[in-house]
């Protein structure tokens, strides 16, 4: 039940357009990861993102896009790109992006392991450390749907599974609500700090963790469905 004053939608919003502007999001996504070259820099990542999303209709967001790369990757949404840093083989980089789909939101991240050879083996502590966080991901979104936690507790929860996993959970990046364009209207609440358990479909789940030890990161988000 939608009980709380961070929870409103607008008179515009529709629930099928919503899901649409998600899948849209998923799909373009998946292209980028799937058209990233050797030796591209966070320019030519975001040059990558516009043009994906400028072949499926998209030229408007309600964030600005990232494309981190490499040692990139344990920073906040916020901080600046290191400009000198390239693509190489066996990198880990991710996406994060927040297109407006007929006055929709969307807002999806995900980590991938850069290869150009089919032949190139990835160390397996940077495949580990990419799958930590969708992993994560999907405990907190499995502890959320029991219905009882807060995203205060969701979030200390992560924080706990996080450390357990020899990793660190980024405490910037707390999450948010989604909707119809723009959000910001009714909410600028991160979830971190939302007192209630977050309804179903309003609710962006963020973690973003980083290897003290590899000195880099892994990001995933998506509402919580």
């Amino acid at each position: 039940m939608i009980d709380s004053d961070h929870e409103k939608t607008g008179e515009k919003f529709h629930l099928e357009t919503y899901h649409k502007a998600r899948e849209l999001c998923l799909n373009v996504v998946d292209r980028i990861s799937k058209n990233v070259t050797l030796g591209m820099n966070e320019a030519d990542g975001q040059q990558l993102i516009k043009e994906e999303f400028r072949n499926a209709g998209i030229t408007k967001y309600w964030h600005p896009s990232k494309f981190r790369i490499g040692f990139d990757t344990s920073k906040s949404f916020r901080e600046l790109p290191t400009a000198e840093i390239c693509l190489a083989e066996g990198d880990l980089f991710f996406v994060d992006v927040g297109p407006v789909y007929e006055d929709h939101e969307a807002d999806y991240g995900e980590t991938f392991l850069f290869s150009s050879s089919p032949k190139f083996t990835p160390k397996t502590d940077l495949i580990e450390l990419r799958e930590a966080s969708r992993k994560i991901w999907q405990e907190i979104a499995s502890l959320w749907k029991s219905g009882q936690l807060t995203g205060v507790e969701l979030y200390l929860r992560a924080d706990q599974i996080t450390q357990s996993s020899g990793l660190r959970l980024n405490p910037l990046m707390a999450g948010h609500r989604l909707g119809d364009f723009p959000h910001s209207l009714f909410s600028k609440e991160k979830l971190a700090a939302f007192s209630k358990s977050p309804s179903v479909n309003l609710w962006v789940l963020e973690i973003h963790v980083v290897s003290d030890q590899l000195q880099c990161g892994s990001f995933f988000e998506d509402i919580l469905l």
